[in-house]
C-alpha cells in the first residue's frame, strides 16, 4: 500500500486574520481531512527554530504560499530548499511585487526551479507568463473555496448594531485595500438610509490608513471597526451583513467575496482582473468602477427586492458550482502527486 506523503506547508501568516492565513488554514485542514500528514509554518511571523528544520527535512513535498515573501526571507535566513516544492500565489505576489523589476528577479529562481506554481486565477496565470517569457514555467489555475471550521464558531451578533441596510467591508487596513474609495458615497447614502450601519473588519496593518479611518469613527458613530476576526467569528458578520464591499485596488482572488456569497450577502465590488474572475457583474453580484457606477447600482437594487434575490440565489449557485471545498483539495492533492511522480522519474534517471 503506497504511503500518503507528507507535506511541509510554509506561509507568511496563519495567528493574524489575514487572506494568506485563511488560504493556508483552509489548505491545511482539507490535507488532514484526507489523511495528509501535515505540518505547517508561519515563516513571517515565528522563529525558525529546530523543529521547523526536522518537519521540513520529514516532508516529501514542501507546499509554499507567496512568491515574493518567502523568496524575501529566504534570501534573510540563507535557508536552502532541498525538498521538491510547490508554489501558490499570495496575490500581491502577481498584483504588485511582479510588475517591480527588483522584485520579479528576486522571485524569479523560486519560480523557475519550482515542481508547480499555482494561482486563483487565468489573469494571473497570464501575468506570471509574460513577466518570464523566456523561462518554462509550470502553472496550474486552482480556484479558492470557502471553508469555516466546524467547531468553536463565535457568535458575536450580540455587538453588531442593527441596521438597514448593514454594510461589511472585510479588509485590512492597507493602501492596496482602498478602504475609504466609497466613503463619501457612503456617508451621501446614510442622508437617505437613516439605518446605514457601516462594519469594517480586519488587521491593522498600516498606521497611517488606521489614523484615518479613526478619523472617521469620530466624526460617524455609525462606522464601527473590528480588529483580528478570527475565521471563526466571521459568520456572524456575513450573518449580520446585508451587503458585502470590496474596494480593492488589486486582487488575487477574494476569499471575503466567495464566503460573502456563500452566507446570501449581495456583493458590490470594485472593477479589477481578481474581482471580475468570481463577480459577474448584474449576475452574481455588481462590479463598479467608481462611486457613481456604485451609486447607481446600489440605489437601483435597494428597490427592486426581486433582482436582489435573484442575485444572492445565483452568488450561492455559483460559489457552491466553481468553488468547492473537496474539489480545491483534490486539485492540489493532484499537483502534489504529478510533482512526486516526476521527482521520481528524475532520480530513477540519474541513478
Amino acid at each position: 500500500m503506497q504511503q500518503t506523503p507528507r507535506i511541509m506547508l510554509y506561509t507568511p501568516y496563519l495567528h493574524g486574520n489575514r487572506g494568506n492565513s485563511t488560504t493556508a488554514k483552509r489548505i491545511y485542514n482539507g490535507l488532514q481531512r484526507k489523511g495528509y500528514k501535515v505540518a505547517i509554518f508561519s515563516y513571517e511571523e515565528d522563529k525558525w527554530d529546530e523543529e521547523a528544520k526536522v518537519q521540513t527535512e520529514k516532508a516529501d513535498l514542501i507546499h509554499i504560499i507567496h512568491f515574493y515573501r518567502f523568496a524575501k526571507w529566504q534570501k534573510q535566513s540563507g535557508y536552502e530548499l532541498k525538498n521538491p516544492y510547490i508554489l501558490t500565489s499570495g496575490g500581491t505576489d502577481v498584483n504588485e511585487n511582479l510588475f517591480n523589476k527588483r522584485d520579479r528577479l528576486e522571485m524569479q529562481h523560486l519560480l523557475e526551479n519550482a515542481n508547480a506554481i499555482t494561482v486563483f486565477t487565468d489573469d494571473a496565470k497570464q501575468k506570471l507568463i509574460a513577466a518570464y517569457e523566456s523561462i518554462q514555467l509550470k502553472i496550474e489555475v486552482i480556484n479558492q473555496s470557502v471553508w469555516f471550521p466546524k467547531k468553536g464558531i463565535s457568535h458575536q451578533k450580540n455587538i453588531l448594531i442593527n441596521g438597514n441596510p448593514t454594510i461589511l467591508l472585510p479588509s485590512g487596513l492597507r493602501k492596496v485595500k482602498d478602504i475609504f474609495y466609497l466613503m463619501d458615497e457612503i456617508i451621501s447614502l446614510k442622508s437617505i438610509y437613516e439605518r446605514l450601519q457601516l462594519v469594517i473588519v480586519g488587521m491593522a496593518l498600516e498606521a497611517d490608513v488606521y489614523k484615518v479611518l479613526q478619523q472617521y469613527m469620530l466624526e460617524y458613530d455609525w462606522i464601527t471597526f473590528f480588529e483580528n476576526i478570527p475565521i471563526e467569528g466571521m459568520p456572524s458578520f456575513y450573518e449580520w451583513a446585508d451587503i458585502v464591499l470590496n474596494t480593492s485596488i488589486s486582487e488575487g482572488q477574494s476569499s471575503a467575496i466567495l464566503e460573502a456569497m456563500h452566507f446570501g450577502c449581495l456583493v458590490f465590488a470594485r472593477q479589477n482582473p481578481g474581482n471580475a474572475s468570481i463577480v459577474d457583474d448584474g449576475k452574481n453580484g455588481f462590479l463598479f468602477q467608481d462611486g457613481s457606477e456604485f451609486l447607481e447600482k446600489f440605489n437601483a437594487v435597494q428597490h427592486d427586492h426581486e433582482l436582489k434575490h435573484k442575485l444572492i440565489t445565483q452568488a450561492k449557485q455559483y460559489v457552491q458550482q466553481y468553488h468547492s471545498f473537496e474539489e480545491e483539495i483534490n486539485s492540489y492533492i493532484t499537483v502534489y502527486s504529478n510533482c512526486l511522480e516526476d521527482r521520481k522519474g528524475f532520480v530513477k534517471e540519474k541513478e
